[in-house]
């Protein structure tokens, strides 16, 4: 089964649009229904039913779109094999939640990379739902996220807690003391998707709108520098710019925000168990037991 054609199917799948799929895929909206009907022709079954606006998938697209990412992911895997051959003698994929690879991947990467120079690593940022999703399908050995997944097939250890703490900008004197949690929904708030929902909810009711969104924490800190602006950060991510003065920490006045977890998560029985325990220790002794 040509693995192209199968990522061609993945993608009409997701999107529902022949002229979509031909858009992300370059290619013209012939070669997209040419590639469609082949796979069809060699599984002998319908995967759409298309109307002029959408292309739905028929049952037997549902049970070939359970298998077709691994499927793909199978032969990446055995290029991956092949290309390592007489270069080195593994390959240790790791997916890190943004903030956690700032916060303390990098100096464990060189050091592994030094001690374990035979051994090639591969790094892939995204949200922690997406790690734990990739980590499900195999597609990552070694995730670190900032919610635990429990499952009986994988191993799941916290590792550290941050502390989360309200910053903005240095020359904002206005609240140096101190703010009471109810006056922060009436802050000029930049928003950096690092407040769990329980703490999202209690500090924001409502629906609340930012004039900045950033997914990814740090890229926020520029922002903050430039204006009176406030946001939620980890301590550990500002503690230089704190120290220099160029960010403030403005003391909560009543209750606290929960620090924010790190996990390492990864599959109980897995084919690189001894690499992944080489990157265990390495990065932390404590937990090589997992």
């Amino acid at each position: 089964m040509n693995t192209y054609f199968l990522k061609t199917f993945i993608t009409l799948a997701e999107n529902g649009s022949f002229s979509k799929t031909a858009k992300e895929l370059f290619a013209a909206q012939s070669t997209i229904s040419k590639r469609i009907s082949e796979l069809e022709r060699e599984l002998g079954q319908k995967l759409f039913v298309r109307s002029r606006s959408y292309a739905e998938l028929t049952l037997a697209g549902k049970a070939l779109l359970e298998y077709a990412g691994q499927i793909i992911d199978l032969e990446d895997k055995a290029v991956e094999q092949v290309s390592l051959s007489g270069v080195f003698s593994d390959r240790l994929v790791l997916g890190s939640a943004y903030a956690f690879y700032d916060l303390y991947l990098y100096e464990n990467i060189e050091n592994f990379m030094q001690r374990y120079p035979d051994i090639s690593l591969k790094l892939v940022f995204a949200h922690t739902m997406e790690i734990i999703a990739s980590l499900r399908q195999g597609s990552i050995d070694i995730g670190y996220t900032h919610h635990p997944l429990n499952h009986p097939g994988f191993n799941c250890a916290m590792i550290s807690e941050d502390e989360v703490i309200l910053v903005t900008g240095g020359q904002n004197r206005e609240y140096i003391n101190g703010v009471p949690s109810c006056q922060i929904n009436n802050l000029p708030v930049l928003y950096s998707n690092f407040l769990y929902t329980p703490t999202y909810t209690w500090l924001f009711p409502g629906h609340r709108q930012f004039p900045l969104d950033i997914d990814i924490c740090h890229k926020v800190i520029p922002f903050l520098k430039r204006g009176s602006r406030y946001t939620f950060l980890p301590k550990r991510l500002v503690e230089k710019e704190i120290a220099e003065g160029s960010i403030l920490e403005i003391p909560l006045l009543d209750g606290s925000i929960p620090p924010v977890q790190n996990y390492l998560i990864h599959k109980q029985e897995h084919p690189k168990s001894e690499t992944i325990r080489k990157w265990i220790e390495v990065f932390d002794p404590a937990v090589t037991g997992l």
